[in-house]
């Protein structure tokens, strides 16, 4: 039985052509059917009530004829013989005896012995249809006797007008026809006699994937009825293996994807519950083909993550394998692990790589599977799970030029090269031909005697396959561009059986050729490639870079939740202006994620700012310095270590950023002394009312960017929770403020400063109030630091509560 593990649903093209198999299929399917048919044809052909048969039968569980016909049905051919020649000799004018013995000779090889038990039949009984039936089946199986296969199944047809099983013999002598040989006038393919047998049988076992070969035949294909016929085939009987296979040949090549979808959704609604799994992977396999280059990412994530999830384990590790993306020491440390220690590996590997961090899907794990899938489909032909195309194509995708072409036996390898139109992609291959690897399979009239240096063994033996094979026409070469990596490389199908590999290395009498050829060839090009990159993906993200600057900063919440205020700063000259026609106003779309150790999703948002006022005209330089719209947005976080990522789209331009960075949220849930994180700002005053920027009372527009142009204040803004009272429910509290230059500790006390210190800036301040939460913010004068980064930290000490708490934040002193 053709069970799911059979099936490579990741279909690849075939080499054999549509002309390939035809009496194959014919010895295959009518051999199968033949039983059947010719039962049927042998109750349609029973003489009348009113006529006497030729010869008076005995008991049928007694008959040798009803035995024999019980063991040939079973494929007991030779135990079958022997009956059905006793059948013959006791009822010698019995046409149906005479038949069965024929087709008993037929499935043992005996085409003459098969002739002769088929004619005698017809001679017995000129409109007894299984005799001439018979007599085509033998002529189809004999050199250059079509017509008279056609002509005995047109006496079986003038007997039986409307039987189906004759109408779809009589299709298959018109398969597979060598152009030259066939009538003039007469049919191309079967087609007319099989659109005849389904119209009179609908659930025939094979006339509709007859049909499907028909309109899948060159020169002009009809690929969407093709791929119906194949799946109608399959719909009436769900054995027939080659036509769901077909099938999926049909849609890989055309490419039409949406189609087959629709012909797999409509056989899923037919069988209701009982669908093979095979029907389920296959449809999510189109369905992510079909959704193309212009689908949402997420669209394809989930499609191909319900794909993958479908797949029998061994496809399913074809997918999740590293050896074609990983460096080599992350890729011992994960074939190594075991058990959920690998899964983790594997996930943190895909994670790091994760183009988009600030989207729920892996866009770069997406790419990996389509370029998966598509090394399956294409490349997997001679050599499983694909060949070395496939380990290219997988570690950075398509080449900027593929060229397929064939190379005969010691033709010159300067072969004239077919300009592509791509300037980039005919400069590196007239490089590499003048100065680089040369395309050389045979460079003498007897190679292997002229292998002075030492030869691999495989090489060795691809060399000797390859001398048995002189007599061939030449090899088919593929030769592959990679602009980035200025690099081309040829892929030689060197035993003619699908399995794309790098050349052979060959040899020369001269040195200096033999260095260039080593030094430039395929394998080695592609190795040092590999080890410089393992994989390469740019990831297309639909516009061009919208640069911003973002902060995140933690406050307490309520209930002692952490709250995080999210702060963006964008120039204004990314916005255009209206004289563009894209609009008078945009709206900018926000995506945000917290990923954890492992780049896991922990939490994710999505947010609208807008509409934005564009500019009316094109800035001038000065007027794009300090020019920002600055945008904020508040959530509530769980609180730990993680990596912000977030991504900001302009919808008028289509400008988009995407920016990550790390990021600590303290807990804010315990009863002792705690400060929030602290936010620098650009001015802070008291509010008028609520705003983007108002926290208890006070404006403080945020400055994302924490940069400072030197002689501006640094203003800085944090809270304070849990501080203790007096009797007098009074607080009191001081506060040191501290900037040093990056990399230098803050002393965290006033009086730890020794008196050449330079570089430390401190403040100092006393403070008492009447909550046990206050707000508090400060401004520092920059005016005497130079260029460059800092750090300030505050510490603040709670003089009832015994206590001190401490926060640092970074930002960059510039120069005017």
């Amino acid at each position: 039985m053709f069970g799911p593990s059979c099936v490579n649903l990741n279909y690849k093209r075939r080499t054999r052509t549509h002309s390939e198999g035809g009496t194959k299929l014919i010895a295959r399917h009518l051999l199968l059917m033949i039983a059947a048919g010719v039962m049927t044809l042998e109750a349609a052909s029973q003489p009348d009530a009113g006529q006497s048969a030729a010869v008076e039968s005995t008991s049928p569980l007694e008959s040798p004829l009803e035995t024999g016909k019980s063991l040939y049905q079973q494929g007991r051919f030779d135990e079958a013989l022997p009956l059905l020649q006793q059948a013959v000799r006791d009822e010698g004018r019995s046409a149906p005896a005479r038949s069965w013995l024929g087709m008993a000779w037929l499935a043992l090889g005996n085409d003459d012995e098969a002739l002769k038990a088929f004619r005698r039949a017809t001679q017995l009984d000129k409109n007894w249809a299984p005799g001439h039936v018979g007599m085509a089946m033998v002529f189809m199986r004999l050199s250059n006797r079509r017509l008279d296969a056609r002509k005995a199944l047109r006496k079986a047809l003038e007997a039986e007008p409307d039987n189906a099983d004759i109408l779809y013999y009589l299709g298959m002598t018109y398969m597979d026809q060598v152009r030259t040989s066939r009538l003039i006038g007469s049919d191309k393919d079967g087609r007319r006699f099989f659109q005849k047998t389904v119209e009179l049988n609908p659930s025939h076992p094979d006339a509709y994937f007859q049909l499907g070969r028909c309109y899948d035949s060159p020169p002009e294909p009809e690929h969407e009825k093709a791929i119906a016929a194949y799946m109608y085939q399959y719909r009436v009987n769900p054995d027939h293996n080659e036509s769901l296979l077909r099938f999926a040949d049909v849609n890989h090549r055309s490419e039409r994807y949406d189609y087959g979808v629709k012909q797999l959704r409509g056989l899923i609604l037919q069988l209701g519950e009982d669908v093979p799994t095979r029907i389920r992977t296959m449809l999510a396999q189109f369905e992510v083909l079909s959704l193309g280059a212009e689908a949402q990412s997420g669209q394809l994530y989930e499609a191909l993550e319900d794909y993958v999830a479908m797949l029998d384990a061994d496809e399913r590790a074809v997918y999740r394998d590293l050896r074609h993306v990983a460096p080599q020491e992350e890729l011992q440390a994960w074939e190594s692990a075991t058990g959920p220690e690998r899964e983790s590996l594997w996930r943190a590997f895909w994670n790091e790589r994760d183009s988009n961090p600030a989207t729920a899907e892996n866009e770069r794990l997406v790419e990996h599977y389509r370029r998966v899938m598509y090394a399956r489909v294409h490349f997997s032909e001679g050599q499983q799970p694909y060949d070395r195309r496939g380990e290219m194509y997988i570690r950075y995708g398509a080449p900027d030029d593929r060229r397929r072409f064939v190379f005969r036996h010691y033709e010159d390898p300067d072969i004239p090269h077919m300009l592509t139109g791509n300037p980039a992609v005919d400069a590196i291959r007239e490089k590499n031909l003048l100065t680089g690897y040369r395309l050389q399979l045979h460079d003498s009239e007897s190679p292997l005697p002229m292998m002075e240096r030492s030869v691999n063994r495989v090489e060795a033996a691809w060399l000797v396959a390859r001398s048995e094979m002189e007599t061939q026409p030449g090899y088919v070469v593929e030769s592959w561009v990679y602009v980035p990596h200025d690099l081309e490389l040829f892929f030689v199908d060197m035993l003619k059986d699908g399995k794309f590999d790098y050349p052979l290395k060959t040899v020369s009498n001269f040195t200096s050729d033999m260095v260039r050829q080593d030094r430039f060839h395929p394998r080695q090009r592609a190795t040092e490639l590999i080890a410089r990159s393992p994989e390469v993906y740019t990831h297309d993200f639909g516009g061009e870079l919208l640069e911003f600057a973002f902060d995140a900063v933690s406050f307490r919440g309520e209930g002692g939740s952490t709250e995080v205020d999210l702060t963006y700063s964008i120039p204004v000259w990314q916005f255009g202006d209206i004289t563009d026609e894209k609009g008078d106003r945009t709206w900018l779309n926000n995506l945000v994620a917290l990923r954890d150790s492992l780049q896991t999703p922990a939490l994710s948002r999505a947010y609208r700012f807008g509409p934005i006022d564009r500019p009316e005209r094109q800035a001038g330089n000065r007027e794009l310095q300090g020019a920002a719209f600055t945008l904020a947005a508040n959530l509530t976080t769980p609180s730990g270590v993680f990596t912000a990522a977030v991504e900001m789209r302009d919808e008028a331009t289509k400008r988009v950023g995407v920016y990550k960075k790390p990021v600590s949220f303290s807990d804010y849930s315990g009863g002792g002394l705690l400060i929030s994180d602290l936010k620098l700002s650009t001015e802070i005053t008291p509010a008028t009312g609520p705003g983007p920027f108002v926290r208890r009372g006070l404006n403080a527009v945020p400055n994302p960017g924490r940069l400072y142009p030197q002689g501006h204040l640094v203003y800085v803004y944090y809270e304070v929770y849990n501080l203790k009272m007096d009797e007098g429910r009074r607080t009191s509290y001081e506060t040191l403020y501290e900037i040093t230059p990056k990399g230098m500790p803050a002393l965290r006390n006033r009086r730890a400063r020794s008196p050449g210190d330079m570089q430390t800036v401190i403040s100092f301040f006393e403070g008492e109030g009447s909550s046990e939460e206050e707000a508090e913010y400060t401004t520092l004068d920059t005016t005497d630091l130079e260029a460059g980064e800092y750090v300030l930290t505050v510490t603040l000490t709670d003089r009832y509560g015994d206590a001190s708490v401490s926060k640092s934040v970074n930002f960059m002193v510039v120069e005017p």
